[in-house]
C-alpha cells in the first residue's frame, strides 16, 4: 500500500498568480531564467498526495536533462488521515541556478525512501536578464 499523487505541477509564481493562482487541468509546468545560464525566478512545486491512510516520508529533488541532480528538498512528514483525503503540498524555489533551458527537467518524487513519481518541466530563458511572463 502506498500514497497515490494526485497531480504535481511546477510553476513560475508571477505565472500561476497571473493565470489565477489555482491548480487547473492543462496548467503549464514552466520555470523562467533571466537570460542563460541563469537564475530562475520564483518558482512553485505543488503536489497532492492520496489514496491510503496513514503516515509518510516524502522527498523531493529536481534533475537536469542528464540525470544530474541539481536540488534536492528536505525530507517531510505527510499523514493521510483517510483514504478520500488529500494532503497538499508546496515549495517555493527562489535563485536556483539552471546551466541550460530545456524541456526535460524532471521533479523526483520519493515515499519513505523509494521513488514513486516523476514530473518534467520546461526551463525556459527570457533572454534578456530579466523575469518574464
Amino acid at each position: 500500500m502506498g500514497a497515490r499523487l494526485a497531480y504535481l505541477k511546477v510553476i513560475d509564481r508571477e505565472l500561476f498568480y497571473n493565470r489565477g493562482g489555482r491548480i487547473v487541468p492543462g496548467l503549464e509546468n514552466e520555470v523562467v531564467l533571466r537570460g542563460e545560464p541563469g537564475i530562475a525566478a520564483a518558482f512553485l512545486i505543488m503536489r497532492g498526495w492520496t489514496d491510503d491512510h496513514g503516515t509518510f516520508t516524502e522527498q523531493f529533488r529536481i534533475e537536469s536533462p542528464g540525470g544530474e541532480t541539481i536540488f534536492e528538498g528536505l525530507p517531510r512528514e505527510i499523514h493521510l488521515a483517510s483514504k478520500t483525503h488529500l494532503e497538499k503540498l508546496e515549495d517555493e524555489l527562489a535563485e536556483l541556478e539552471f546551466t541550460y533551458a530545456a524541456d526535460n527537467y524532471s521533479v523526483v518524487l520519493t515515499l519513505d525512501d523509494n521513488e514513486v513519481a516523476r514530473g518534467d518541466f520546461v526551463v525556459r530563458s527570457t533572454g534578456d536578464g530579466e523575469e518574464g511572463t
